[in-house]
This record gives structure tokens, sequence and C-alpha cells, in this order.
């Protein structure tokens, strides 16, 4: 076969498939389009739960019920924070102003000496990080309170973050904060 035969016959070749391919494409009944951007992506998020989280009432920690993501103490965290913007029933908050910078757990050791035991009871301590005006001792009771409600979290840490740097982290129990109990009603440890 000459070259120039074969140069015919690849171009026809060639001619047939792009043909075929023109006639796949347009054969679908859908043409092409660019991408459009609608938002974003769809996400699928449960049913809220109801958590209980320290509201204030007369000066004192009140057991208040809201809805909140999951029951993870993230969650009830992000909850407490958000419901210093609704506070029904005479009831109120000393998170106003503050906001919930982030939320670390991590592994609680009593002491440096304490085994690493993966088969103990896993107890966490939360570690807070919160922006915004000074953090009183009420604001801090609402916090530690809340938090110690979850069987799992034995120590709260909580430290006043700014935008150049994180003040130091100061170790809370509930225990420190129980002449805020209700009259009738008792905190967590």
């Amino acid at each position: 076969m000459s070259r120039g035969r074969t140069r015919r016959a690849s171009r026809a070749l060639l001619a047939g498939l792009l043909s075929a391919l023109l006639m796949v494409s347009a054969a679908c009944g859908v043409a092409p389009t660019g991408v459009i951007d609608a938002g974003p992506a769809p996400v699928i998020s449960g049913t809220p739960t109801l958590v209980t989280i320290y509201m204030l009432r007369d000066g004192r920690l009140w057991p208040t019920r809201v809805a909140a993501r999951s029951p993870h103490v993230n969650d009830v965290l992000y909850a407490l924070f958000a419901a210093s913007g609704r506070t029904p029933n005479q009831l109120s908050t000393a998170l106003t102003g503050l906001t919930l910078a982030q939320v670390q757990l991590v592994r609680y050791a009593p002491d440096a000496g304490s085994r690493n035991d993966p088969d103990a009871t896993l107890s966490l301590r939360v570690r807070l990080f919160v922006s915004g005006w000074k953090i009183t001792r009420t604001a801090m009771a609402q916090i530690t309170c809340t938090a110690r409600l979850r069987p799992e979290i034995w120590a709260v840490e909580i430290a006043h973050a700014t935008p150049d740097k994180n003040g130091p982290l100061k170790v809370h129990t509930c225990r420190e904060f129980w002449d805020l109990a209700p009259k009738d009603g008792q905190l967590p440890p």
C-alpha cells in the first residue's frame, strides 16, 4: 500500500470514529453545559437531641433542657453558648459576650505516674478556649458544671483566648461552684 493510500485510509477511519462519537453524544439527548454553582452541598443532619445545660436563675445554676446536635460534650457545650442568645422563663446567663473558640478532648490522667491502661474505663479532660470579655466565676460555673454532667468528663480546663495568644489553662471541677447550686438541688462533683 502506498503512503498516500495509507493516509487517506487513516483520515477516513478517523473521520468515521469522530462522527460515531458525535452521534453517540448527541443520541443521549442531553446537551452539554458548563458547571453551575448551586450553593453548598446538602448535609444530612439527624434529629436534635435534648440535653441538660446550666443556665442561671436568681444568681444560681439552674438545669435546663435544650436541643443540641448530639449528646457529645462538644455539641452540649456549643448548645450552652448558643443558649445565651435565648433565655426563656426568667433564666439568664453569664456567657453573653463570650464565644466558644475551641473544644479539645484529651485522655484524663489524674497524676503523671498513672498507667495508660486501654482496658480502663475511658475518662476524658475537656479543654475549652473561650474568647470575648472576661470570664466571670459564674460563667466558669456554667461551663464546668455543664461539661461535668457528661459521665466521661472528669476534668474541665478553661483558657481565655485572645487574637494573639491563649491564656493558661486552669483546671476546674464543679465542686468549687457548689455554693451556686439551686436551693434544693445539687451539682455534679
